[in-house]
């Protein structure tokens, strides 16, 4: 790309003491090679408008203070470098804080919260000779210090956006983390953390995936804080304690008869647990009793593309995944050692699961907090589909000419990577797509609401999360919200249903199904899901 090459910019002005409204001006920048967003705003500053209010200082991305959205994702505008591809570049203030002029914002509520946790050391007494502090006591501690006070994260955490007055939000969790793993400090930031909604982290991860310092707040903030909560001071909201009941009791959080696990499949001639079959199909708990069309067309597919498989039936315990998120890592074990035990007995070749939960907690969370290795390829049902129709072992006879959005499931895509194939079978099968709204996909999906415990402990604010997604960044127009996901599609639905919005949500292996068989696949969803799925394909 040669120096002539125009960038097209869009930027948020307002300016309160002449402008009645917010509105955005439009500008074309020179693209210089290696130029980053500060840049551009200079050259704006510089040779357009000497008014442009944004602020920067250090320009090393060390004194957090030009923080600016980019493209509908929080980041440091002098750390951000220029994609000479890109097609308009749109530079926004942060959200959640109140506008002082253009780009520049009071986080004046921000500091406020900061300060109500007292988020400094205190000690009983001043020591009287040098304190020895070992390496090995500050290791939970130093990335906790990395943090430069940027606000990038709270402007994106789904949480704060709907419910800051319960959730401290990311910046706070970190404050309380750094100070509850100083053995040195006096006072309970611990409870301070529970008292200021540390179980009210989805721990969708959007806050490590804009952080400058790439600060894992979900794992070494709040995940480790709800293992000291939970552990070692019996820190437990009383709904959280329920479920973990549920488990002991009935091997589900549901607190359904786990002997029942397998009813979906009762007219369909699926297998349970057939002993020679090679591939495990991990149902999970809500595909088992909650979203039962969602388990039922993904085994009637998995049939139909030629699969020697076979469900576990009542042999199939809950994957441990809300346990995870909750810091109960012996009750994990207990449940990945017995996954391994079965995986060995029976000889299974690989796993695929239709939860995204269910399959990070395989693929990564036993691994990576446990070291226990299933041993064997885990897959997510729209991974195995995906490849099934590459190799033409699924053939689609009906085209669905439906408009439609994804939601990119935060467990299947930003922690595992999963989303090229999801896309690839929604436009393999003819629905007219659309990416959502506001750049909040792939890596920068806001989060359905229902993770980390969110959806048992604070339904309220889970499903005002999913509503506050559907309004603002399903694109106009699309009537289906493909989901692949139960506890995604499940909590969707809550607010989709509460809310009275006109969208549908349909897991992919619906549409898949409804593709592949036409109207035999009444026998699988049902006549009323095929109908309703057909309407919204003649545009109905």
């Amino acid at each position: 790309m040669n120096k002539e090459t125009k960038l097209k910019v869009k930027v948020f002005r307002f300016n309160p003491l002449k402008d009645a409204e917010p509105h955005y001006e439009e500008y074309e920048v020179p693209y210089i090679e290696g130029m980053r967003v500060l840049d551009v705003l200079n050259y704006i500053h510089d040779n357009y408008d000497g008014s442009l209010a944004y602020r920067w200082e250090c320009r090393a991305g060390q004194c957090g203070s030009c923080s600016i959205m980019i493209n509908g994702k929080a980041g440091l505008a002098c750390q951000t470098s220029v994609d000479p591809e890109t097609k308009e570049l749109i530079i926004e203030p942060l959200p959640i804080f109140p506008v002082i002029r253009d780009l520049v914002v009071d986080v004046e509520k921000g500091y406020k919260k900061l300060l109500k946790i007292r988020p400094y050391l205190h000690r009983e007494s001043v020591s009287q000779h040098p304190e020895i502090i070992y390496q090995y006591e500050i290791e939970d501690i130093k990335p906790m210090r990395e943090c430069i006070e940027c606000w990038s994260c709270v402007a994106m955490c789904p949480v704060v956006q709907n419910a800051w007055d319960i959730y401290g939000g990311p910046i706070v969790m970190t404050h309380l983390a750094k100070l509850s793993f100083d053995k040195r400090n006096a006072f309970d930031h611990l409870l301070t953390a529970f008292l200021e909604g540390l179980y009210a982290c989805t721990q969708c991860a959007n806050c490590k995936e804009i952080c400058p310092k790439e600060i894992d707040i979900p794992e070494k903030a709040v995940g480790k804080m709800r293992y000291l909560a939970y552990n070692k001071r019996n820190l437990v909201r009383n709904e959280h304690r329920k479920i973990v009941e549920n488990v002991r009791r009935f091997y589900n959080p549901l607190a359904e008869d786990n002997n029942t696990r397998a009813d979906w499949a009762k007219d369909l001639d699926i297998p349970v647990a057939k002993r020679g079959a090679k591939l495990l199909y991990f149902v999970g708990c809500m595909a088992s009793w909650r979203e039962q069309r969602v388990a039922r067309a993904t085994a009637t597919l998995l049939k139909l593309a030629g699969e020697n498989f076979t469900v576990l039936g009542p042999y199939e315990r809950d994957c441990g995944s809300v346990f995870v998120r909750l810091g109960d890592m012996e009750l994990v074990k207990e449940f990945a050692l017995y996954m391994k035990n079965i995986v060995k007995n029976y000889d299974f070749d690989a796993i695929v699961t239709s939860c995204a939960g269910c399959f990070r907690t395989f693929k990564i969370d036993y691994l990576e907090k446990l070291g226990i290795d299933l041993g064997v390829p885990i897959y997510h049902s729209s991974e195995l589909f995906a490849q099934h129709i590459d190799e033409g072992k699924l053939t689609l006879t009906t085209k669905l000419n439906i408009s439609a959005t994804y939601h990119d499931p935060c467990h299947l895509g930003r922690h595992v990577g999963v989303f090229e194939e999801p896309r690839k079978i929604i436009r393999t099968i003819g629905l007219k797509f659309k990416e959502m709204l506001n750049e909040r996909y792939k890596e920068n999906s806001r989060c359905c609401g229902a993770g980390g415990g969110v959806r048992s402990g604070y339904r309220d604010i889970a499903r005002d999360i999913a509503a506050y997604r559907v309004e603002n960044d399903v694109p106009k127009g699309a009537k289906v919200i493909v989901q692949t996901c139960p506890f995604c599609y499940f909590n969707f639905e809550d607010a989709v249903r509460t809310n009275n919005y006109s969208v549908t949500n349909i897991d992919l292996t619906e549409l898949l199904l409804v593709s592949v068989m036409g109207e035999d696949a009444i026998k699988v969803l049902g006549s009323d899901r095929y109908k309703e799925i057909m309407s919204l394909s003649r545009g109905e």
